[in-house]
Formats: C-alpha cells, structure tokens, sequence
C-alpha cells in the first residue's frame, strides 16, 4: 500500500500557511506565537482536530491534501 494516499491539513490565513507555534508564559499568563510562510511548500501537515483548534486559535481555513505517507513525511520535513 505505498501508494495509498491518506488525508491531511494545512492551516491557511490569507495567503498565508502555519508553519509553527509556540507557548511561553509572560506574567503568569500563556502566550501563543505562530509562524506563518506564503510558500505552501513549507507549510507544516497537521491532523484534522489539531487543524480544527488551531483554525480557531488563528482565525484561519483548513485546506484538506492527500498525499502518499511517504510525501507526507517530507512535506513534514521540509
């Protein structure tokens, strides 16, 4: 089944794709920071419920992708 394509997610704001996030906490209280490229080929694939939260959290849409397993560890990679 190497082959077989499974689905996965990227979020998109604008033009824009996550790439990462961070938390840290600033006078007791937890802070959220995204990175966000205008290359999808650097978007970061996510699963579809930490898609869902992280749409809320940013204000963004999901874009669904199918890919082989293997594309989709070196989309991880990238």
């Amino acid at each position: 089944m190497p082959n077989r394509e499974y689905p996965y997610y990227f979020i998109k704001v604008g033009t824009l794709y996550y790439v990462y996030h961070s938390y840290k906490n600033v006078k007791k209280k937890e802070v959220s920071s995204y990175e966000f490229t205008n290359d999808e080929s650097l978007a970061f694939p996510i699963d579809e419920e930490s898609a869902k939260q992280l749409a809320d959290e940013c204000g963004g849409q999901i874009v669904i992708k199918n890919a082989t397993f293997n594309d989709y560890i070196s989309q991880g990679e990238r």
